[in-house]
């Protein structure tokens, strides 16, 4: 089945099932994003502050070591937060962390926790990568397996199978689209379209699974996938250990080699993951 029968019937499966909403806050932050390039950051703070929940997350991730300056003193408020972030950052971080709100309880712990350590390993990434911010990375971390979300949310069995999509990263996309009919990044793709993610992301979900990367065109794109690939390799080594598949190190060593990373870099991030400091 094609891109474009797979898009058809994602839509007929979707009939009767609401795909997570954006919070209030977030379709305001981006009509103001979108009508100004630099946009007051007191007027961003307040919007903020109206969602609890976001505010909390928001100033959590201020305080992560990826974001957070050497010996800057610790976030404890939104204009803080702004104020380490960037108003710039934020526009990406908060879509991302208004999703995991909107999802939380909704599907199993495990599937969150897997997208959050994506996203940060991304981040981290990036730091080596040229044309990469790291909010960028860390978005597209968030969201790459957003369409996961969605099969968790409709299928029971879902859970035990999404663990063969990482650890069989090429073949597991294929298998899922068999027993489900719709792959999980096909479905990403419209949430990316609910959300009203930049294109850049939208295909970064669609083909996040892509094994020659060389056939990805748009540049950014390619780069993002590749993060995204390695990030998870680096996770899956972690959390699998001697679980790790041949497909998961293929894939390690080509993202590896598209990001002109070297092993020791790699090894680096590797020890930060496990000893939690990302």
């Amino acid at each position: 089945m094609d891109l474009k029968q797979q898009m058809v019937l994602a839509h007929q499966m979707m009939s009767g099932f609401e795909i997570p909403m954006m919070p209030a806050e977030i379709v305001e932050l981006q009509r103001l994003f979108s009508s100004t390039e630099f946009p007051d950051m007191q007027e961003v703070a307040s919007i903020i502050e109206r969602n609890t929940v976001l505010s909390g997350e928001v100033i959590k991730l201020a305080n992560q070591p990826i974001f957070l300056r050497k010996g800057a003193d610790q976030v404890k408020s939104i204009k803080g937060a702004l104020d380490a972030l960037g108003v710039g950052r934020v526009k990406n971080l908060v879509i991302g962390l208004g999703f995991k709100a909107q999802v939380k309880g909704h599907v199993f712990d495990a599937l969150i926790d897997h997208s959050l350590d994506i996203a940060r390993v991304s981040a981290a990434v990036s730091r080596w990568v040229d044309g990469v911010d790291a909010d960028e990375a860390y978005l597209a971390g968030l969201f790459h397996n957003a369409g996961a979300f969605i099969l968790a949310m409709k299928f029971d069995d879902y859970e035990d199978f999404f663990y063969k999509t990482i650890t069989h990263c090429y073949s597991g996309l294929a298998r899922e689209a068999q027993r489900y009919k719709v792959s999980h990044n096909v479905y990403g793709l419209l949430i990316s379209k609910k959300w009203n993610l930049d294109n850049v992301f939208s295909q970064v979900i669609l083909v996040h699974h892509q094994k020659d990367l060389s056939k990805i065109a748009n540049e950014k794109v390619r780069t993002l996938v590749a993060i995204i690939q390695l990030a998870n390799a680096i996770v899956s080594e972690v959390s699998f250990d001697t679980y790790l598949g041949s497909e998961v190190r293929e894939m390690s060593e080509n993202a590896q080699q598209e990001l002109l990373i070297a092993p020791d870099v790699v090894s680096e991030i590797r020890l930060s993951v496990m000893s939690n400091s990302l």
